[in-house]
């Protein structure tokens, strides 16, 4: 297509083809053309909705009878497809290596965490462990095998303190299943010598529940992903056109979604860490609000909401980090959309934003959802918490969003304030400097 000769016989006779060529890879049709001496067999190679190229020959032959034509016909067509199949198959592999990118990246977390945590089965053998865990004495590894089996005895999750060597840990451990076999997420911490133990055991339950969050919306995509990638490798037929799109669109999708997910995984520890830093940059503020409610825009329709957009055309020049803007603004939209109220035939989210001081902006994210609580209001910053209940995964997410948006926001000397009724919705109001020194 970008008239690059692949292959040339030197022996071929001189003639301008590159008109007859690019017929054929318009038409997508195989083509006989006489002439004095001879013809050319114009033949495009490709599948339904792509030529790959073109094979153009010249023979002394003029005449071809109806079964060469169709033999030419079969060849291309199945080197269409074998082609075709290659293609697929090596975006199989690179979405493979993503994924152990992404085991690899978990794995890095759960080992940088100063929690002991442990994945271990019926058997007491360890599924996972990282590396904290592996350092354990033989004592406290008996007595954490022993809730182990109080655990599966019971059917239940459970949160205990043990007592070793004078030292006091917070046990808490996790039902799972992976793949269709029963497990306990273990995560061991030391307690000893707080003066805030009952604030700290609300932290580590709530530290539970995130992890048991991270734990099911990276098995999602995991799952969907490693589920497509195996039948499309294992299948002994080439599977439909149409339906190997959907498998590859489903395997891409999910990974953009799992990257998300790292990415404020990683956002969220920098913040912890206070090592991210911002970077600002002169930018329309109007555009950015318009790209990104275009990019909402099939979320929103998927889940029956209309987004009503009360911003102008006249350009509104901010110094903001233009990233971190986007991430903030992404996620309250978002968070919007995911949180609307069912029951409602109307759903709804009216973005505004208020330029009337020279200083100063105010963008308002405001919906008719299910609302928020007043007494939850004072908490929906805080990390790892949920309004739905953590462990519901009614809504995806993992209780961080807010508190990222929270930190992102002050990172830009603005503030974040929240108006909301419950069954009435909710109104988020950010207010900027419009330049960030």
């Amino acid at each position: 297509e970008n008239d690059v000769i692949i292959k040339e016989n030197p022996e071929t006779p001189e003639s301008d083809l590159s008109d007859i060529i690019k017929w054929s890879f318009e038409r997508s049709e195989f083509s006989i053309f006489p002439e004095d001496n001879g013809s050319y067999i114009v033949l495009p190679v490709g599948s339904k909705n792509k030529i790959f190229f073109v094979y153009a020959a010249f023979t002394k032959d003029v005449e071809f009878s109806n079964q060469i034509i169709t033999l030419i016909k079969i060849i291309s067509f199945l080197a269409g497809n074998q082609i075709e199949n290659i293609y697929l198959y090596n975006e199989i592999l690179e979405k493979n290596t993503l994924i152990e990118k992404n085991k690899n990246f978990l794995d890095n977390i759960l080992n940088t965490t100063r929690d002991c945590i442990a994945v271990i089965t019926s058997n007491l053998e360890n599924a996972f462990s990282n590396s904290h865990f592996s350092e354990l004495s033989n004592e406290i590894t008996e007595k954490i095998n022993e809730q182990v089996l109080l655990c599966f005895s019971s059917g239940n999750n459970s949160s205990v303190e043990i007592t070793v060597d004078e030292k006091t840990y917070g046990l808490d451990l996790l039902l799972m299943e992976n793949n269709s076999e029963n497990m306990v997420m273990v995560i061991l911490r030391d307690i000893s010598g707080t003066k805030e133990l009952e604030r700290l055991k609300k932290i580590d339950k709530m530290k539970m529940e995130f992890l048991s969050m991270v734990s099911h919306e990276l098995r999602t995509p995991l799952s969907a992903i490693k589920a497509y990638s195996e039948t499309i490798v294992s299948s002994e037929e080439p599977l439909e056109k149409e339906m190997l799109d959907d498998f590859m669109n489903t395997i891409l999708n999910e990974s953009y979604h799992l990257e998300k997910l790292l990415n404020d995984l990683l956002d969220f520890s920098k913040l912890e860490l206070k090592t991210l830093k911002i970077e600002t940059e002169n930018f329309d503020i109007v555009s950015l609000i318009k790209e990104i409610v275009i990019s909402m825009a099939d979320f929103a329709k998927n889940n029956s909401v209309n987004i009503i957009s009360e911003i102008t055309d006249e350009s509104i020049d901010v110094i903001m980090d233009k990233t971190r803007m986007r991430q903030i603004l992404l996620n309250l939209l978002q968070n919007s959309i995911k949180y609307s109220d069912p029951e409602k035939a109307d759903k709804w989210v009216k973005i505004s934003l208020n330029t009337s001081d020279e200083e100063k902006i105010q963008i308002v994210f405001e919906d008719n959802g299910i609302g928020i609580d007043e007494k939850e209001q004072s908490k929906v910053f805080e990390k790892f918490y949920r309004v739905d209940g953590s462990l519901n995964y009614k809504v995806q997410g993992t209780g961080i969003g807010l508190s990222i948006v929270k930190d992102l926001v002050q990172l830009h000397n603005g503030t974040i304030d929240l108006e909301s009724s419950l069954k009435k919705g909710s109104k988020f109001i950010l207010t900027f400097n419009r330049k960030v020194i």
